[in-house]
């Protein structure tokens, strides 16, 4: 293979030249702008073993565009290698990056039509129900391992319910305590923005009203974000109940040893990106013996980021989750799956910014209920858009 370099005052004079000497099949290796125009690295052939080579090289031979190092020629001898996959990302052009990342979208989209093809011509009924629980927002692992347990039927309302009300409900993670019932120290962790904050309020104001306020000790330990202490003083004012601000796990420790005395003592905690670098300190903080932590979620975050904020937060034991944001979410089922997948215990859940009025138990009925709901407001939307697709999803949300 023999790589050569191109400087033109443009693309289109830059292709004219790889074509005059290396011919129409020739590859672009690479591209970059220059201030006087463009530079076009080429090869008469892809050599992919030899472009590996070149990438694993690690004296300055192989350099990113825009290094301004000389590549080596083709006569040069064999060099380090094999190259790691990720270093060759520098040798691909940008348009045929972007072709290579549509084809595998298209590889996968042609895949899912192929399963729910062969699902299709295996059971019409369960490709039916599968389109459904898509439309609910599962992911598709779960969607295959609910329609495994369901029963020979040939109805469709009775599947329907059947894969929501017994399959799907059994799957849900319910804690089997209540953390106010159990007191302790309860701590909710989790990113900005998610409602942590209310949710602490909306706990605090059910204990007090249950219990008294001299029952009750809360603590917080966000000192990041401006406003975010003044914002639970002023609930704990309302409740009369008094906030304490701690800035180390050493503060933490004091704090709690002073009140001991306390039926429950909530801590409210600073909110941090799972890709913080800062959160495996604010973690390492809270290791404290007999603090429970719990994760609030948002129901309404994509499927992605539930993934990574509870593989980020749950390197520090956690005895369940709160679902936030239940008025705010148009689809349940990315929440529910990650719940699923991590086996995280739902705690409590909330609808609003009353407080506390909006703050309930977790039920796993209710949670499929909640689910069924939201499918089926999308469906009436649907149908006052194109009535006939949506006719048959509404008719059977409302079965759920």
């Amino acid at each position: 293979m023999q790589i050569k370099r191109y400087s033109a005052p443009d693309m289109r004079r830059a292709l004219h030249l790889v074509r005059q000497a290396q011919g129409s099949q020739a590859v672009i290796l690479s591209s970059r702008r220059l201030p006087d125009g463009v530079e076009v690295i080429a090869a008469d052939e892809y050599d992919a073993a030899l472009v590996e080579r070149l990438a694993a090289a690690d004296h300055g031979d192989a350099l990113p565009p825009g290094t301004g190092r000389e590549l080596p020629s083709a006569g040069h001898g064999d060099l380090p290698g094999p190259a790691d996959l990720d270093r060759l990302a520098w040798a691909v052009d940008p348009a045929i990056a972007q072709l290579r990342s549509e084809l595998t979208t298209l590889r996968a989209l042609l895949e899912t039509e192929l399963r729910q093809s062969a699902l299709a011509r295996r059971s019409p009924l369960q490709a039916q129900l599968a389109q459904y629980l898509e439309q609910l927002g599962l992911a598709a692992p779960l969607i295959g391992s609910l329609l495994e347990q369901l029963t020979e039927t040939q109805d469709l309302g009775a599947a329907w319910r059947e894969v929501l009300g017994q399959h799907l409900t059994a799957r849900i993670p319910i804690a089997s305590d209540d953390m106010l019932a159990e007191g302790g120290v309860v701590a909710l962790l989790g990113p900005t923005g998610v409602g942590k904050t209310t949710t602490i309020a909306k706990l605090a104001s059910r204990f007090v009203r249950e219990h008294g306020a001299r029952h009750l000790g809360l603590l917080t330990t966000d000192n990041y974000r401006i406003g975010a202490h003044e914002q639970l003083q002023n609930y704990g004012r309302l409740l009369g109940v008094p906030v304490q601000m701690v800035d180390s796990a050493e503060d933490l420790s004091t704090a709690l040893a002073a009140l001991a005395n306390k039926r429950l003592v909530l801590v409210d905690t600073a909110g941090m990106s799972q890709r913080d670098l800062r959160l495996g300190e604010a973690l390492a903080g809270l290791q404290h013996g007999g603090l429970r932590s719990y994760l609030t979620l948002a129901s309404n975050a994509h499927e992605t980021m539930l993934d990574e904020t509870i593989g980020a937060f749950g390197k520090l034991p956690l005895s369940g989750c709160v679902l936030t944001k239940l008025d705010e979410c148009p689809s349940l089922g990315a929440a529910l799956s990650a719940v699923i997948r991590h086996r995280l215990p739902v705690a409590c859940v909330t609808d609003g910014q009353r407080v506390p009025e909006d703050l309930r138990p977790a039920r796993a009925r209710d949670l499929v209920s909640v689910a069924a709901q939201r499918m089926h407001a999308r469906a009436e939307q649907a149908a006052a858009v194109t009535p006939e697709p949506a006719v048959a999803a509404r008719r059977v949300a409302a079965h759920a």
